[in-house]
């Protein structure tokens, strides 16, 4: 029985072996634009820059680069789930900090703009090195953020983004200001 087994197991492979060495199929090399839109392109690196919305008694502005992962064989409708992770820099006057970032965000493609308009989302854990800033306290190292906005694709690889971001430590410390802005990011899909 066992030779039997193992006859038969050669002979399959045999037979799998010669009929994919007698089907190969040759296509002709694509253009490179071609090729690039017959992609998925399910990562987004994007640099972020970003003012608060109201007046501040400091001076305070971010800068932001963020690696963005869709999950598109999870959607649920329209909406296309993603993970995101951020380093960004804290300025307020002439300290500096920096600040680590990761969380769920998601992407909701609007009909009738060919695919090129999107809305995004995100909310995120934050972790400060710096969280005392003289005059501007943020109370502790954990903060949290919500934001959402608008995405549109300047080319299949291209993007420009706009989003309005929220961030507050969750009344985790006594202290819990609010931090909202304005974010403006350019990035490529990859």
């Amino acid at each position: 029985m066992k030779k039997l087994m193992t006859a038969a197991a050669a002979a399959l492979f045999a037979v799998t072996f010669n009929a994919n060495a007698e089907t190969r199929l040759v296509l002709p090399p694509l253009p490179l634009d071609t090729y690039l839109d017959s992609l998925y392109l399910d990562y987004s690196l994007g640099f972020k820059m970003g003012t608060p919305t109201k007046e501040q008694n400091v001076e305070i502005d971010t800068k932001e680069v963020y690696l963005r992962r869709e999950f598109s064989q999870f959607s649920v409708g329209l909406m296309i789930p993603s993970m995101e992770v951020s380093v960004a820099q804290l300025n307020a006057n002439e300290l500096h900090g920096y600040n680590y970032g990761v969380g769920p965000s998601m992407t909701i493609p609007l009909a009738g703009f060919a695919g090129k308009m999107q809305l995004v989302g995100s909310a995120k854990v934050h972790w400060l090195t710096r969280h005392d800033f003289d005059r501007k306290q943020y109370g502790g190292p954990v903060q949290f953020t919500y934001s959402f906005g608008g995405k549109y694709q300047i080319e299949r690889n291209m993007f420009v983004e706009y989003t309005w971001e929220h961030m507050s430590n969750g009344d985790r410390y006594e202290y819990n200001p609010a931090l909202e802005t304005h974010n403006f990011a350019i990035g490529v899909n990859f």
